[in-house]
């Protein structure tokens, strides 16, 4: 290899570098509005395209110097990040005495299948979102109490209470972003939160038809981090077990996840069956937007994503020891 190239190789890997560990950084950056764009465009795109971060390592492989392959380490951290990769996975478990399952239900046309996984995986409580009380029919027929409001239901085999829920219209919308139930388990009460926030799809189609509407995106962001706020707050009031599971519409590296959500325990996160645990998949690529998050007695065992044929999002199902 020239002289020349040598140097022009170097340097691509520095900046190569440089842009890994920016990065890495996404869920810290200022809040400015071009950055918060670019924090989108980060976060929603395909993650496999942060494959190409190790191109310049390839190329020229014999050229490398020791400290130039060291340097793989962090752009090897960065991509396995970005991925949302689990290189940890755990095995199922018989200690559970809860299983939950959250799932947003748009689109689903098979609802029998849908009360055969709640069979099969010995299903305490189900969390739904986009969901209407046709949709569970078939789940009816098990003589489970469920219960229906604006978008949000839940059916159980245990007894359950309706707390509270807390609609859309707050921010000009439709139906409710958050439900609060109080499950009655054998030793103690559970609490938990069926969420569904606001998505930013609105502000990405406007980015890819290349007429951004910053006014949507931050009137998007704005919505979610409140509604973030008021379920954390909820949350971190509360002095019983509790969960707060279903369509989040953010990774984890997401900014109001990282500021609102972060103290709470996250199940796919510690506890995952699979590699990848994406539960949203576009033509393109797939995301983790969906989550079971804990505080308190609350212990997860086990966590995976499921396959739902015509759902809008592969559920989430979380065995507990609570």
């Amino acid at each position: 290899m020239s002289n020349r190239l040598w140097q022009s190789m170097f340097w691509l890997r520095i900046l190569t570098l440089l842009f890994a560990l920016l990065l890495a950084t996404v869920s810290y950056w200022p809040q400015w509005q071009w950055l918060q764009w670019l924090s989108l465009l980060v976060l929603y795109s395909p993650s496999w395209l942060y494959l190409v971060l190790i191109l310049p390592w390839l190329l020229g492989w014999a050229s490398l110097t020791r400290w130039q392959s060291l340097m793989l380490a962090p752009i090897f951290f960065v991509s396995v990040k970005m991925l949302d990769v689990s290189l940890y996975v755990s095995r199922d478990t018989q200690d559970a005495n809860f299983v939950l399952l959250s799932a947003n239900l748009g689109n689903i046309t098979d609802t029998k299948q849908l009360a055969s996984l709640l069979i099969q995986h010995n299903v305490s409580v189900a969390l739904f979102q986009e969901a209407k009380p046709a949709m569970l029919v078939a789940i009816d027929d098990l003589g489970w109490q469920s219960h229906c409001e604006a978008g949000l239901c839940i059916t159980s085999r245990l007894p359950f209470t309706l707390e509270q829920t807390i609609s859309r219209a707050l921010f000009q919308g439709y139906g409710n972003f958050v439900a609060f139930y109080r499950v009655r388990l054998a030793e103690r009460d559970l609490m938990l939160a069926n969420v569904h926030f606001e998505t930013p799809r609105p502000a990405l189609e406007s980015l890819i038809t290349l007429n951004p509407n910053s006014k949507t995106m931050l009137q998007k962001q704005s919505d979610r981090a409140l509604q973030a706020t008021i379920v954390s707050e909820w949350a971190k009031a509360s002095t019983t077990p509790l969960i707060i599971a279903g369509d989040f519409n953010m990774p984890t590296l997401s900014p109001i996840y990282q500021q609102y959500l972060s103290d709470f325990g996250n199940a796919l996160s510690e506890k995952p069956s699979q590699m990848f645990s994406y539960t949203k998949y576009t033509r393109w690529h797939g995301i983790r937007i969906d989550h079971q998050l804990y505080r308190g007695l609350a212990m997860p065992l086990s966590a995976q994503v499921l396959a739902l044929p015509g759902a809008d999002h592969r559920p989430v199902l979380v065995k507990w020891r609570i």
